[in-house]
């Protein structure tokens, strides 16, 4: 009896590790001035996908210890918090670095979302401050996955954010 019960376990850790591992994955990258907006709109999002995707961040990344050049390419749908420094960041081709961690690697992004053309397709940019002609858009970018939750509330019923979850579903779901 006691090989049967391990036999179960070890079916069952196999399947919930198949499960996790083909659990569909959306990226946020952030700069420290706007992880508090940023981990909202992650909670929330994270909420609404629960059973369908895993959204993680850079620190996620870290932790687990993957590197996020790997990580980047892989995810299924990515999305840039848009804001003054990360803008500086990405134009300037420069790190964010906390706590001897890079946090906002804007080499990294500029040059994976300017010169890979499948990541640039899986990319949705939220601003939550007025964007100006100086904040990084890449080039031919579809306006249509620019979101401004400048003012917005991160709750129910907001239909800022329902657009954006249906924006993230179609990429994540996009082939099948």
């Amino acid at each position: 009896m006691i090989q049967f019960k391990k036999r179960v376990y070890s079916y069952r850790s196999t399947l919930t590790r198949k499960l996790i591992c083909e659990m569909k994955f959306a990226l946020f990258l952030y700069t420290g001035s706007d992880n508090t907006k940023a981990e909202q709109l992650k909670d929330y999002l994270q909420g609404k996908l629960r059973s369908v995707a895993d959204l993680r961040n850079i620190t996620d990344i870290l932790a687990e210890e993957q590197k996020l050049k790997v990580e980047l390419p892989r995810s299924d749908c990515v999305v840039l918090i848009g804001s003054r420094q990360a803008s500086s960041l990405i134009h300037n081709k420069r790190t964010e670095i906390e706590d001897g961690f890079e946090t906002f690697d804007g080499k990294l992004f500029h040059k994976e979302f300017t010169e890979n053309k499948e990541l640039l397709k899986r990319l949705i940019i939220v601003f939550f401050t007025e964007r100006t002609k100086d904040d990084w858009i890449p080039a031919n970018f579809d306006e249509k996955r620019i979101f401004n939750l400048e003012g917005e509330k991160i709750r129910e019923g907001n239909p800022v954010l329902d657009h954006l979850l249906y924006r993230i579903k179609g990429i994540l779901f996009r082939d099948e």
